[in-house]
C-alpha cells in the first residue's frame, strides 16, 4: 500500500457530539492517521493533550463545558512550548465573519464549517502539514501568522516611526 502522507501524525479531535466525533475519526482513518484520540470536552482534551501530545488538534467551537475557543486560548498560552505550537482546526457551524475572526485572533491555525466534508478535512490537514505558516508571539498574540499573502505593504512603515505630539 503507497504511504500517505497522514500515516505519520497523530490527532486529537475535541468534540462534545458523539456522532461528529464518530465522523471525523472515520475521515481521519479513511486518510490513514496513523494515531488518533478523542475528548468529549476541553479538560479531558487538556489530559490527552499532555499525556499524548498530539501533532495536530481538530476541536469543535461550541461545546459544553468549555468550548473550543477557551480550550485554543488555554492552548496558546503555554508560550515558549511545542504544545503551545500545536496546529488547531476549528470546526464550527457558526460561520458568521465575528466567530472566524474571533477564531483567528486567539491563534486558531485553520477553520472549517459545518457539514464538515471530507475534501474539507482533507485540505485543512495538508495546509497545516504541507504549508504551515510561520508561527508569531507577540504581547498581545500567539498563534500561525494570520497574513495568507506575502505581498509587500504599500503603507508607510510607522514601526520605527516616533510619535510627535
Amino acid at each position: 500500500m503507497a504511504q500517505s502522507v497522514f500515516d505519520k501524525i497523530s490527532v486529537l479531535v475535541v468534540n462534545d457530539s458523539a456522532y461528529m466525533r464518530h465522523l471525523l475519526h472515520t475521515l481521519l482513518q479513511a486518510l490513514n492517521v496513523s494515531e488518533i484520540h478523542l475528548a468529549i470536552n476541553g479538560e479531558e482534551a487538556w489530559e490527552l493533550l499532555n499525556r499524548h501530545e498530539p501533532d495536530i488538534v481538530i476541536t469543535d467551537a461550541a461545546m459544553v463545558p468549555g468550548d473550543g475557543f477557551m480550550f485554543a486560548k488555554r492552548l496558546r498560552s503555554l508560550r515558549g512550548r511545542a504544545l503551545g505550537m500545536i496546529p488547531i482546526i476549528m470546526v464550527s457551524g457558526h460561520t458568521d465573519i465575528a466567530s472566524v475572526e474571533r477564531a483567528r485572533d486567539i491563534g486558531v491555525t485553520e477553520f472549517i464549517s459545518k457539514p464538515i466534508s471530507p475534501r474539507g478535512l482533507y485540505e485543512r490537514l495538508l495546509q497545516v502539514i504541507d504549508r504551515p505558516r510561520p508561527f508569531v508571539e507577540t504581547p498581545t498574540y500567539c498563534g500561525p501568522d494570520r497574513r495568507r499573502r506575502n505581498a509587500p505593504y504599500a503603507g508607510e512603515d510607522r514601526r520605527g516611526a516616533v510619535a510627535l505630539v
